[in-house]
Protein backbone atom coordinates (compact mmCIF):
# COMPACT_ATOMS: atom_id res chain seq x y z
CA UNK A 1 0.00 0.00 0.00
CA UNK A 2 2.51 2.64 1.07
CA UNK A 3 4.45 1.54 -2.39
CA UNK A 4 1.53 2.34 -4.16
CA UNK A 5 0.89 5.70 -2.71
CA UNK A 6 4.48 6.51 -3.22
CA UNK A 7 4.36 5.89 -7.07
CA UNK A 8 0.66 7.83 -7.38
CA UNK A 9 2.70 10.84 -5.67
CA UNK A 10 5.49 10.44 -8.07
CA UNK A 11 3.31 10.44 -11.04
CA UNK A 12 0.68 13.34 -9.90
CA UNK A 13 3.97 15.57 -8.84
CA UNK A 14 5.41 14.77 -12.62
CA UNK A 15 2.35 15.67 -14.34
CA UNK A 16 1.78 18.69 -12.49
CA UNK A 17 5.31 20.19 -13.15
CA UNK A 18 4.22 20.06 -16.99
CA UNK A 19 1.22 21.14 -16.18
CA UNK A 20 -0.92 18.76 -17.68
CA UNK A 21 -3.10 17.59 -15.01
CA UNK A 22 -4.41 14.51 -16.61
CA UNK A 23 -7.95 13.46 -16.45
CA UNK A 24 -9.99 11.61 -12.97
CA UNK A 25 -12.90 9.47 -14.09
CA UNK A 26 -14.76 7.18 -11.93
CA UNK A 27 -18.00 5.53 -10.96
CA UNK A 28 -19.96 4.40 -7.44
CA UNK A 29 -22.62 2.22 -6.40
CA UNK A 30 -24.45 3.14 -2.83
CA UNK A 31 -27.68 0.51 -1.44
CA UNK A 32 -29.27 0.69 1.78
CA UNK A 33 -31.61 -1.77 2.23
CA UNK A 34 -33.99 -2.43 5.79
CA UNK A 35 -35.80 -5.79 7.05
CA UNK A 36 -38.62 -6.11 9.25
CA UNK A 37 -39.94 -9.44 9.82
CA UNK A 38 -42.81 -10.95 8.01
CA UNK A 39 -44.16 -14.47 9.09
CA UNK A 40 -46.06 -15.29 5.80
CA UNK A 41 -42.44 -15.29 4.01
CA UNK A 42 -39.96 -16.32 6.62
CA UNK A 43 -38.55 -12.99 6.60
CA UNK A 44 -36.38 -11.87 9.81
CA UNK A 45 -35.84 -8.98 11.09
CA UNK A 46 -32.17 -7.40 10.98
CA UNK A 47 -30.25 -4.20 10.93
CA UNK A 48 -29.97 -1.77 7.63
CA UNK A 49 -28.06 -3.29 5.26
CA UNK A 50 -25.34 -0.67 4.11
CA UNK A 51 -23.21 -1.78 1.09
CA UNK A 52 -21.29 0.20 -1.57
CA UNK A 53 -18.18 0.75 -3.81
CA UNK A 54 -16.64 3.83 -5.08
CA UNK A 55 -14.31 3.36 -8.55
CA UNK A 56 -11.52 5.97 -9.76
CA UNK A 57 -9.31 6.16 -12.23
CA UNK A 58 -6.38 8.60 -12.62
CA UNK A 59 -5.14 9.10 -16.76
CA UNK A 60 -2.23 10.38 -17.70
CA UNK A 61 -0.30 10.04 -20.73
CA UNK A 62 0.07 6.71 -20.70
CA UNK A 63 -0.10 5.83 -17.50
CA UNK A 64 -3.38 4.26 -15.37
CA UNK A 65 -3.74 4.46 -11.58
CA UNK A 66 -6.78 3.09 -10.11
CA UNK A 67 -8.58 2.12 -7.37
CA UNK A 68 -11.89 0.80 -5.63
CA UNK A 69 -13.18 1.49 -1.91
CA UNK A 70 -15.46 -0.97 -0.41
CA UNK A 71 -18.23 -0.90 2.18
CA UNK A 72 -20.43 -3.50 3.87
CA UNK A 73 -22.49 -3.04 7.05
CA UNK A 74 -24.22 -5.49 9.01
CA UNK A 75 -23.88 -7.83 5.48
CA UNK A 76 -26.79 -10.59 4.86
CA UNK A 77 -26.33 -13.91 4.77
CA UNK A 78 -23.97 -14.90 1.72
CA UNK A 79 -22.07 -11.50 2.10
CA UNK A 80 -20.66 -11.88 5.84
CA UNK A 81 -17.13 -12.08 4.87
CA UNK A 82 -17.51 -8.57 3.09
CA UNK A 83 -18.54 -7.08 6.69
CA UNK A 84 -15.89 -4.17 6.77
CA UNK A 85 -14.18 -1.53 4.80
CA UNK A 86 -11.33 -0.52 2.79
CA UNK A 87 -9.32 -0.06 -0.42
CA UNK A 88 -9.71 -3.31 -2.24
CA UNK A 89 -8.47 -3.07 -5.28
CA UNK A 90 -5.27 -0.51 -6.09
CA UNK A 91 -3.19 -0.68 -9.18
CA UNK A 92 -1.29 1.43 -11.96
CA UNK A 93 -0.86 0.48 -15.38
CA UNK A 94 1.52 1.89 -17.87
CA UNK A 95 0.07 0.99 -21.70
CA UNK A 96 1.70 2.06 -25.64
CA UNK A 97 1.21 0.05 -28.81
CA UNK A 98 3.52 -2.75 -27.53
CA UNK A 99 3.33 -2.89 -24.13
CA UNK A 100 0.63 -3.08 -21.44
CA UNK A 101 1.96 -3.58 -17.94
CA UNK A 102 0.08 -3.54 -14.66
CA UNK A 103 0.74 -3.69 -10.77
CA UNK A 104 -1.48 -4.43 -8.30
CA UNK A 105 -5.02 -6.21 -9.00
CA UNK A 106 -6.28 -6.93 -12.28
CA UNK A 107 -8.96 -8.78 -13.81
CA UNK A 108 -8.44 -11.33 -17.13
CA UNK A 109 -9.71 -14.21 -18.78
CA UNK A 110 -8.43 -16.36 -21.55
CA UNK A 111 -10.29 -17.74 -24.02
CA UNK A 112 -14.16 -18.63 -22.47
CA UNK A 113 -12.43 -18.61 -19.27
CA UNK A 114 -12.31 -22.61 -18.93
CA UNK A 115 -8.70 -22.56 -17.16
CA UNK A 116 -8.80 -18.52 -16.40
CA UNK A 117 -11.56 -16.02 -15.56
CA UNK A 118 -11.11 -13.19 -13.26
CA UNK A 119 -14.09 -10.72 -12.46
CA UNK A 120 -15.91 -8.34 -10.01
CA UNK A 121 -19.90 -8.41 -9.44
CA UNK A 122 -20.73 -7.24 -6.38
CA UNK A 123 -24.40 -8.10 -6.88
CA UNK A 124 -23.61 -11.92 -6.54
CA UNK A 125 -20.51 -11.32 -4.20
CA UNK A 126 -17.84 -12.26 -6.66
CA UNK A 127 -14.29 -10.68 -6.62
CA UNK A 128 -11.32 -13.36 -7.58
CA UNK A 129 -9.10 -10.37 -8.86
CA UNK A 130 -5.20 -11.15 -8.95
CA UNK A 131 -2.98 -8.76 -7.22
CA UNK A 132 0.48 -8.94 -8.55
CA UNK A 133 1.86 -8.47 -11.93
CA UNK A 134 0.34 -8.76 -15.22
CA UNK A 135 2.72 -7.80 -18.85
CA UNK A 136 1.01 -7.79 -22.09
CA UNK A 137 3.46 -7.97 -25.61
CA UNK A 138 2.48 -7.19 -29.41
CA UNK A 139 6.03 -8.24 -30.12
CA UNK A 140 4.68 -8.52 -33.60
CA UNK A 141 1.38 -7.11 -35.07
CA UNK A 142 -1.16 -10.59 -34.71
CA UNK A 143 0.62 -11.87 -31.75
CA UNK A 144 -0.85 -10.88 -28.31
CA UNK A 145 0.84 -12.85 -25.05
CA UNK A 146 0.36 -12.01 -21.75
CA UNK A 147 1.79 -13.37 -18.28
CA UNK A 148 0.65 -12.72 -15.07
CA UNK A 149 2.01 -13.83 -11.47
CA UNK A 150 0.22 -13.22 -7.90
CA UNK A 151 -2.16 -14.02 -5.34
CA UNK A 152 -5.90 -14.18 -5.37
CA UNK A 153 -8.47 -12.19 -3.42
CA UNK A 154 -10.20 -13.90 -0.14
CA UNK A 155 -12.28 -11.52 0.72
CA UNK A 156 -10.18 -8.81 2.74
CA UNK A 157 -7.47 -11.11 2.32
CA UNK A 158 -5.10 -12.45 -0.18
CA UNK A 159 -4.75 -15.96 -0.53
CA UNK A 160 -1.24 -17.18 -0.03
CA UNK A 161 -1.26 -19.91 -3.12
CA UNK A 162 0.49 -17.93 -6.14
CA UNK A 163 -0.74 -18.19 -9.65
CA UNK A 164 0.93 -17.91 -12.70
CA UNK A 165 -0.38 -17.88 -16.13
CA UNK A 166 0.52 -17.79 -19.29
CA UNK A 167 -1.83 -16.52 -22.49
CA UNK A 168 -1.21 -15.88 -26.36
CA UNK A 169 -3.70 -15.11 -29.05
CA UNK A 170 -2.60 -15.23 -32.47
CA UNK A 171 -4.21 -13.94 -35.62
CA UNK A 172 -2.68 -16.17 -38.99
CA UNK A 173 -4.54 -13.80 -41.09
CA UNK A 174 -2.31 -10.95 -40.17
CA UNK A 175 0.34 -13.20 -39.94
CA UNK A 176 0.68 -14.94 -42.60
CA UNK A 177 -2.76 -15.22 -44.74
CA UNK A 178 -3.90 -11.57 -45.38
CA UNK A 179 -5.42 -12.40 -48.81
CA UNK A 180 -7.47 -14.91 -47.26
CA UNK A 181 -11.08 -14.58 -46.97
CA UNK A 182 -11.30 -16.54 -44.48
CA UNK A 183 -10.08 -15.34 -40.88
CA UNK A 184 -7.83 -17.80 -38.19
CA UNK A 185 -7.28 -17.59 -34.91
CA UNK A 186 -5.48 -19.35 -32.16
CA UNK A 187 -4.64 -19.42 -29.03
CA UNK A 188 -3.27 -21.12 -26.09
CA UNK A 189 -2.89 -20.80 -22.54
CA UNK A 190 -1.19 -22.29 -19.41
CA UNK A 191 -2.11 -21.80 -15.33
CA UNK A 192 -0.50 -23.27 -12.40
CA UNK A 193 -1.33 -22.74 -8.90
CA UNK A 194 1.29 -23.36 -5.79
CA UNK A 195 -0.60 -24.64 -2.44
CA UNK A 196 1.66 -26.42 0.16
CA UNK A 197 0.35 -29.49 1.05
CA UNK A 198 -0.72 -29.92 5.41
CA UNK A 199 -2.69 -32.56 4.97
CA UNK A 200 -2.14 -35.66 7.41
CA UNK A 201 -4.12 -38.31 5.75
CA UNK A 202 -3.08 -37.63 1.85
CA UNK A 203 -0.34 -36.82 -0.25
CA UNK A 204 -1.21 -33.80 -2.41
CA UNK A 205 0.26 -32.08 -5.39
CA UNK A 206 1.47 -28.98 -4.41
CA UNK A 207 2.04 -27.44 -7.74
CA UNK A 208 -0.74 -27.92 -9.68
CA UNK A 209 -1.21 -27.11 -13.38
CA UNK A 210 -4.09 -26.34 -16.85
CA UNK A 211 -3.36 -26.14 -20.39
CA UNK A 212 -5.78 -24.78 -22.92
CA UNK A 213 -5.85 -24.16 -26.81
CA UNK A 214 -8.60 -22.59 -28.58
CA UNK A 215 -8.97 -22.20 -32.62
CA UNK A 216 -12.07 -20.06 -34.21
CA UNK A 217 -12.22 -20.05 -38.06
CA UNK A 218 -14.39 -17.50 -39.63
CA UNK A 219 -15.98 -17.47 -43.37
CA UNK A 220 -18.42 -15.59 -44.87
CA UNK A 221 -21.32 -15.58 -43.12
CA UNK A 222 -20.18 -18.68 -41.03
CA UNK A 223 -17.91 -19.17 -38.12
CA UNK A 224 -16.69 -22.69 -35.71
CA UNK A 225 -14.81 -22.32 -32.51
CA UNK A 226 -13.18 -24.79 -30.57
CA UNK A 227 -11.93 -24.52 -26.64
CA UNK A 228 -10.34 -27.52 -24.92
CA UNK A 229 -9.11 -27.18 -21.41
CA UNK A 230 -6.86 -30.27 -19.61
CA UNK A 231 -6.15 -29.85 -15.93
CA UNK A 232 -3.67 -32.61 -13.86
CA UNK A 233 -5.08 -34.18 -10.78
CA UNK A 234 -5.99 -31.53 -8.50
CA UNK A 235 -7.65 -33.44 -4.99
CA UNK A 236 -10.03 -30.80 -3.43
CA UNK A 237 -13.00 -30.25 -1.04
CA UNK A 238 -15.29 -30.23 -4.00
CA UNK A 239 -14.26 -33.03 -6.30
CA UNK A 240 -14.42 -35.34 -2.67
CA UNK A 241 -10.10 -35.57 -2.55
CA UNK A 242 -10.08 -37.57 -5.66
CA UNK A 243 -6.55 -38.07 -8.11
CA UNK A 244 -8.78 -37.46 -11.43
CA UNK A 245 -7.30 -35.88 -14.25
CA UNK A 246 -9.96 -33.03 -15.40
CA UNK A 247 -11.40 -31.94 -18.75
CA UNK A 248 -13.21 -29.65 -20.72
CA UNK A 249 -14.76 -28.74 -24.28
CA UNK A 250 -16.71 -26.48 -25.37
CA UNK A 251 -17.54 -26.50 -28.97
CA UNK A 252 -19.82 -23.77 -30.74
CA UNK A 253 -20.44 -22.77 -34.49
CA UNK A 254 -22.93 -19.60 -35.48
CA UNK A 255 -24.26 -18.55 -39.06
CA UNK A 256 -26.38 -15.45 -40.06
CA UNK A 257 -27.44 -13.41 -43.05
CA UNK A 258 -30.11 -10.77 -43.05
CA UNK A 259 -33.16 -11.66 -40.80
CA UNK A 260 -31.92 -14.99 -39.69
CA UNK A 261 -28.99 -16.26 -37.30
CA UNK A 262 -28.67 -19.29 -35.86
CA UNK A 263 -26.24 -20.60 -32.85
CA UNK A 264 -25.23 -24.31 -31.65
CA UNK A 265 -22.82 -25.44 -29.07
CA UNK A 266 -21.54 -28.56 -27.07
CA UNK A 267 -19.82 -28.50 -23.67
CA UNK A 268 -18.13 -31.71 -22.13
CA UNK A 269 -16.63 -30.72 -18.29
CA UNK A 270 -15.34 -33.64 -16.09
CA UNK A 271 -13.73 -32.65 -12.93
CA UNK A 272 -12.94 -29.26 -13.84
CA UNK A 273 -12.78 -27.13 -10.22
CA UNK A 274 -10.47 -25.15 -10.42
CA UNK A 275 -9.59 -23.10 -7.37
CA UNK A 276 -6.54 -20.83 -5.35
CA UNK A 277 -7.21 -23.54 -2.14
CA UNK A 278 -8.21 -26.89 -2.13
CA UNK A 279 -10.85 -26.28 0.60
CA UNK A 280 -12.66 -23.21 -0.63
CA UNK A 281 -16.36 -24.12 -1.88
CA UNK A 282 -18.85 -21.71 -3.39
CA UNK A 283 -18.48 -18.76 -5.13
CA UNK A 284 -14.79 -18.66 -3.14
CA UNK A 285 -11.54 -18.45 -4.93
CA UNK A 286 -12.16 -19.85 -8.44
CA UNK A 287 -9.42 -19.43 -11.09
CA UNK A 288 -11.79 -20.58 -13.60
CA UNK A 289 -15.15 -19.87 -15.17
CA UNK A 290 -17.53 -23.05 -16.50
CA UNK A 291 -20.23 -20.88 -19.00
CA UNK A 292 -23.69 -22.63 -18.32
CA UNK A 293 -24.88 -23.26 -21.51
CA UNK A 294 -28.25 -21.81 -20.65
CA UNK A 295 -30.46 -18.72 -22.05
CA UNK A 296 -29.98 -15.96 -19.10
CA UNK A 297 -33.25 -15.12 -18.67
CA UNK A 298 -34.86 -11.61 -16.85
CA UNK A 299 -38.01 -12.64 -16.35
CA UNK A 300 -38.66 -12.88 -12.64
CA UNK A 301 -40.82 -16.53 -12.83
CA UNK A 302 -38.14 -17.57 -15.45
CA UNK A 303 -35.49 -17.68 -13.39
CA UNK A 304 -37.55 -19.44 -10.44
CA UNK A 305 -35.43 -22.14 -11.05
CA UNK A 306 -32.00 -21.42 -12.64
CA UNK A 307 -29.43 -23.67 -13.52
CA UNK A 308 -25.74 -23.52 -12.02
CA UNK A 309 -22.80 -24.55 -13.83
CA UNK A 310 -21.66 -28.43 -12.67
CA UNK A 311 -17.79 -28.16 -13.04
CA UNK A 312 -17.32 -32.01 -11.39
CA UNK A 313 -19.29 -33.48 -14.80
CA UNK A 314 -22.00 -32.20 -17.00
CA UNK A 315 -22.96 -32.45 -20.79
CA UNK A 316 -24.76 -29.92 -22.32
CA UNK A 317 -26.01 -28.86 -25.45
CA UNK A 318 -27.52 -25.40 -26.83
CA UNK A 319 -29.02 -24.02 -30.07
CA UNK A 320 -30.40 -20.53 -30.94
CA UNK A 321 -32.61 -19.77 -33.83
CA UNK A 322 -33.42 -16.02 -34.57
CA UNK A 323 -35.80 -15.17 -37.83
CA UNK A 324 -37.49 -12.15 -38.98
CA UNK A 325 -40.59 -12.37 -41.07
CA UNK A 326 -40.40 -9.98 -43.48
CA UNK A 327 -42.02 -6.58 -43.63
CA UNK A 328 -45.29 -6.15 -45.08
CA UNK A 329 -45.90 -9.79 -45.92
CA UNK A 330 -48.89 -11.44 -44.66
CA UNK A 331 -47.45 -12.66 -41.37
CA UNK A 332 -45.06 -9.77 -41.23
CA UNK A 333 -47.46 -7.16 -41.00
CA UNK A 334 -46.02 -3.82 -41.45
CA UNK A 335 -43.11 -3.76 -39.36
CA UNK A 336 -42.00 -7.16 -39.57
CA UNK A 337 -42.11 -10.33 -37.00
CA UNK A 338 -39.60 -11.51 -34.80
CA UNK A 339 -39.20 -15.17 -34.00
CA UNK A 340 -36.70 -16.39 -32.10
CA UNK A 341 -36.45 -20.27 -30.31
CA UNK A 342 -33.73 -21.71 -27.76
CA UNK A 343 -33.13 -25.20 -26.31
CA UNK A 344 -30.45 -26.26 -23.65
CA UNK A 345 -30.17 -29.86 -22.11
CA UNK A 346 -27.53 -30.69 -19.52
CA UNK A 347 -26.72 -34.22 -18.22
CA UNK A 348 -24.31 -35.45 -15.93
CA UNK A 349 -21.63 -37.42 -17.06
CA UNK A 350 -21.16 -41.37 -17.55
CA UNK A 351 -19.46 -42.92 -14.41
CA UNK A 352 -17.99 -46.33 -14.03
CA UNK A 353 -15.69 -47.74 -10.83
CA UNK A 354 -11.72 -46.98 -11.48
CA UNK A 355 -9.52 -50.03 -10.79
CA UNK A 356 -8.69 -48.60 -7.35
CA UNK A 357 -11.95 -47.60 -5.84
CA UNK A 358 -15.22 -49.93 -4.26
CA UNK A 359 -17.47 -46.43 -5.22
CA UNK A 360 -17.70 -43.56 -6.94
CA UNK A 361 -15.47 -40.57 -5.97
CA UNK A 362 -14.11 -42.24 -3.44
CA UNK A 363 -11.40 -40.48 -1.44
CA UNK A 364 -7.75 -40.55 -1.82
CA UNK A 365 -8.74 -42.90 -5.17
CA UNK A 366 -8.90 -41.81 -8.75
CA UNK A 367 -12.54 -41.60 -8.09
CA UNK A 368 -14.13 -43.00 -11.23
CA UNK A 369 -13.67 -43.82 -15.09
CA UNK A 370 -15.18 -41.36 -17.69
CA UNK A 371 -16.11 -42.39 -21.23
CA UNK A 372 -15.52 -39.04 -23.30
CA UNK A 373 -18.94 -39.51 -25.45
CA UNK A 374 -21.14 -40.98 -23.26
CA UNK A 375 -23.92 -39.30 -21.65
CA UNK A 376 -24.79 -40.18 -18.04
CA UNK A 377 -28.15 -42.17 -16.98
CA UNK A 378 -29.40 -38.23 -15.49
CA UNK A 379 -30.85 -35.24 -16.73
CA UNK A 380 -29.68 -32.27 -14.78
CA UNK A 381 -31.52 -29.31 -16.55
CA UNK A 382 -33.56 -28.83 -19.88
CA UNK A 383 -35.21 -25.53 -21.23
CA UNK A 384 -37.04 -24.14 -23.98
CA UNK A 385 -37.84 -20.81 -24.87
CA UNK A 386 -40.09 -19.55 -28.02
CA UNK A 387 -40.82 -16.13 -28.55
CA UNK A 388 -42.66 -13.72 -30.42
CA UNK A 389 -42.05 -10.13 -30.89
CA UNK A 390 -44.17 -7.87 -32.99
CA UNK A 391 -44.70 -4.25 -33.56
CA UNK A 392 -48.53 -3.69 -34.19
CA UNK A 393 -48.40 -0.26 -34.97
CA UNK A 394 -45.75 3.13 -34.06
CA UNK A 395 -46.93 3.12 -30.20
CA UNK A 396 -47.65 -0.65 -29.41
CA UNK A 397 -45.49 -3.58 -29.09
CA UNK A 398 -46.36 -6.88 -27.83
CA UNK A 399 -43.75 -9.37 -26.88
CA UNK A 400 -45.13 -13.10 -25.93
CA UNK A 401 -43.12 -16.30 -24.49
CA UNK A 402 -43.46 -19.84 -23.56
CA UNK A 403 -40.84 -21.46 -21.62
CA UNK A 404 -41.03 -25.01 -20.30
CA UNK A 405 -38.50 -25.63 -17.92
CA UNK A 406 -37.29 -29.46 -16.40
CA UNK A 407 -34.47 -29.17 -13.18
CA UNK A 408 -33.54 -31.91 -11.31
CA UNK A 409 -33.67 -30.59 -7.83
CA UNK A 410 -32.57 -34.14 -6.68
CA UNK A 411 -29.27 -33.72 -7.41
CA UNK A 412 -28.69 -29.57 -8.32
CA UNK A 413 -29.79 -28.95 -4.47
CA UNK A 414 -30.23 -25.51 -5.69
CA UNK A 415 -34.00 -25.01 -3.98
CA UNK A 416 -34.95 -24.88 -0.31
CA UNK A 417 -36.21 -28.16 1.12
CA UNK A 418 -39.60 -28.11 2.32
CA UNK A 419 -41.12 -29.56 4.97
CA UNK A 420 -41.75 -33.40 5.38
CA UNK A 421 -40.24 -33.45 1.41
CA UNK A 422 -37.52 -34.28 -0.44
CA UNK A 423 -35.57 -32.81 -3.47
CA UNK A 424 -37.54 -33.76 -6.77
CA UNK A 425 -37.53 -32.90 -10.61
CA UNK A 426 -38.97 -30.01 -11.12
CA UNK A 427 -41.19 -29.14 -14.18
CA UNK A 428 -42.72 -26.13 -14.94
CA UNK A 429 -44.03 -24.35 -17.96
CA UNK A 430 -44.32 -20.28 -18.02
CA UNK A 431 -46.10 -17.79 -20.30
CA UNK A 432 -45.21 -14.66 -20.44
CA UNK A 433 -47.23 -11.30 -22.18
CA UNK A 434 -45.28 -7.80 -22.48
CA UNK A 435 -46.31 -5.07 -23.94
CA UNK A 436 -44.30 -2.17 -24.53
CA UNK A 437 -46.31 1.37 -25.05
CA UNK A 438 -45.37 4.70 -26.22
CA UNK A 439 -47.94 7.40 -24.88
CA UNK A 440 -48.35 10.95 -26.07
CA UNK A 441 -45.66 13.18 -25.16
CA UNK A 442 -46.54 15.46 -21.94
CA UNK A 443 -45.16 18.70 -21.90
CA UNK A 444 -42.72 18.15 -24.76
CA UNK A 445 -41.31 14.92 -22.19
CA UNK A 446 -41.24 11.06 -23.65
CA UNK A 447 -43.76 8.77 -21.84
CA UNK A 448 -44.85 5.34 -22.06
CA UNK A 449 -45.54 2.36 -20.17
CA UNK A 450 -44.65 -1.45 -20.01
CA UNK A 451 -46.75 -3.76 -18.64
CA UNK A 452 -45.97 -7.64 -17.83
CA UNK A 453 -48.26 -10.40 -17.20
CA UNK A 454 -46.57 -14.08 -16.10
CA UNK A 455 -47.67 -17.34 -15.06
CA UNK A 456 -45.63 -20.37 -14.17
CA UNK A 457 -47.43 -23.85 -13.59
CA UNK A 458 -45.83 -26.90 -11.95
CA UNK A 459 -46.99 -29.77 -9.44
CA UNK A 460 -43.88 -29.86 -7.86
CA UNK A 461 -42.05 -27.47 -5.27
CA UNK A 462 -44.47 -24.46 -4.30
CA UNK A 463 -46.98 -25.29 -6.97
CA UNK A 464 -48.20 -22.46 -9.53
CA UNK A 465 -47.37 -18.74 -9.87
CA UNK A 466 -48.96 -15.65 -11.37
CA UNK A 467 -46.89 -12.14 -11.32
CA UNK A 468 -48.28 -8.73 -12.46
CA UNK A 469 -45.94 -6.01 -13.30
CA UNK A 470 -46.89 -2.11 -14.55
CA UNK A 471 -44.15 0.63 -15.19
CA UNK A 472 -44.69 3.71 -16.31
CA UNK A 473 -41.36 6.48 -17.86
CA UNK A 474 -42.15 9.79 -17.82
CA UNK A 475 -38.79 11.46 -19.28
CA UNK A 476 -36.14 10.46 -16.42
CA UNK A 477 -38.75 9.65 -14.01
CA UNK A 478 -40.10 6.28 -13.29
CA UNK A 479 -42.27 4.23 -10.98
CA UNK A 480 -43.48 0.42 -11.50
CA UNK A 481 -45.74 -1.88 -9.44
CA UNK A 482 -45.76 -5.39 -9.37
CA UNK A 483 -46.91 -8.61 -7.56
CA UNK A 484 -45.72 -12.18 -7.25
CA UNK A 485 -48.37 -14.50 -5.84
CA UNK A 486 -47.73 -18.21 -4.96
CA UNK A 487 -51.58 -18.99 -4.67
CA UNK A 488 -50.63 -22.98 -4.32
CA UNK A 489 -48.53 -22.62 -1.67
CA UNK A 490 -50.09 -23.01 1.41
CA UNK A 491 -49.63 -19.67 3.06
CA UNK A 492 -50.28 -18.36 -0.17
CA UNK A 493 -47.73 -15.45 -0.31
CA UNK A 494 -47.84 -12.16 -2.02
CA UNK A 495 -44.20 -10.72 -2.90
CA UNK A 496 -45.11 -7.38 -3.95
CA UNK A 497 -43.38 -4.63 -4.32
CA UNK A 498 -43.30 -0.69 -5.50
CA UNK A 499 -40.39 1.09 -7.22
CA UNK A 500 -39.76 4.87 -7.96
CA UNK A 501 -36.70 6.22 -9.31
CA UNK A 502 -35.02 8.71 -11.70
CA UNK A 503 -32.18 8.55 -14.40
CA UNK A 504 -30.83 11.39 -15.23
CA UNK A 505 -27.50 10.52 -18.17
CA UNK A 506 -25.04 7.78 -15.95
CA UNK A 507 -26.98 9.15 -12.70
CA UNK A 508 -29.33 6.87 -11.10
CA UNK A 509 -31.71 6.97 -7.96
CA UNK A 510 -34.30 4.02 -6.89
CA UNK A 511 -36.48 3.58 -4.12
CA UNK A 512 -38.45 0.08 -3.48
CA UNK A 513 -40.31 -1.27 -0.86
CA UNK A 514 -41.60 -4.55 -0.93
CA UNK A 515 -41.07 -8.07 -0.58
CA UNK A 516 -38.20 -10.55 -1.79
CA UNK A 517 -38.51 -14.58 -1.88
CA UNK A 518 -35.37 -16.67 -0.79
CA UNK A 519 -34.02 -18.21 -3.18
CA UNK A 520 -30.70 -18.15 -5.89
CA UNK A 521 -29.61 -15.32 -7.51
CA UNK A 522 -27.68 -16.25 -10.52
CA UNK A 523 -25.82 -14.90 -13.37
CA UNK A 524 -23.93 -16.68 -16.00
CA UNK A 525 -24.19 -19.75 -14.04
CA UNK A 526 -23.10 -18.73 -10.62
CA UNK A 527 -25.50 -18.72 -8.11
CA UNK A 528 -25.85 -17.07 -4.49
CA UNK A 529 -28.54 -18.08 -2.23
CA UNK A 530 -30.25 -14.42 -1.04
CA UNK A 531 -32.75 -14.78 2.31
CA UNK A 532 -36.28 -13.96 2.11
CA UNK A 533 -36.79 -9.84 3.37
CA UNK A 534 -39.09 -7.37 3.78
CA UNK A 535 -38.69 -3.64 3.30
CA UNK A 536 -37.25 -0.50 1.59
CA UNK A 537 -34.17 -0.80 -0.81
CA UNK A 538 -32.62 2.58 -1.46
CA UNK A 539 -29.71 2.52 -4.34
CA UNK A 540 -27.63 4.96 -6.34
CA UNK A 541 -25.29 4.59 -8.84
CA UNK A 542 -23.44 7.49 -10.57
CA UNK A 543 -20.19 8.03 -13.73
CA UNK A 544 -18.51 10.55 -13.87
Amino acid sequence: MRIFIAILIIIISFQANSQNYGGLSGNFQLNYQTFQEDSSINAEARKPYTSGYTNLLYNYNQFTVGARIEAYNNTIPGFSEYEGYGISNKFIQFKNKIVDVTVGDFYDEFGSGLIFRTYFDPNLGVDNAIEGLRLKLIPVEGVYITGLIGTQRSYWEQSDVLIRAFNTDISINTLFLQSWNSYVNIGFSFVTKKEDDTNPLYVLPENVGALNGRMSVTKGNTSINLDYAYKINDPSAENNYIYKNGTGLILTANYSQKGMGISMGIKRIDNMSFRSERNAMLQDLNINYITPFTKQQAYSLATMYPYSSQPNGEMGSQIDIYYMIPKKSKLGGKYGTHITMNFSNVFNIHKTLSDDTSVLNESGTIGYNSNFLELGDAKLFQEFNFEISKKINRNLKIISTYINVVNNDKILKSQPILPNKDNEIIKANIIILESLIKLPSFKSMRNSMKTEFQYLHTKQHYGNWVMGLIEYKLSKLFFSLQDLYNYEHPEKPHYYSTSIGYNNGSNRVSITYGKQRAGLFCVGGVCREVPASNGFLISLTSSF
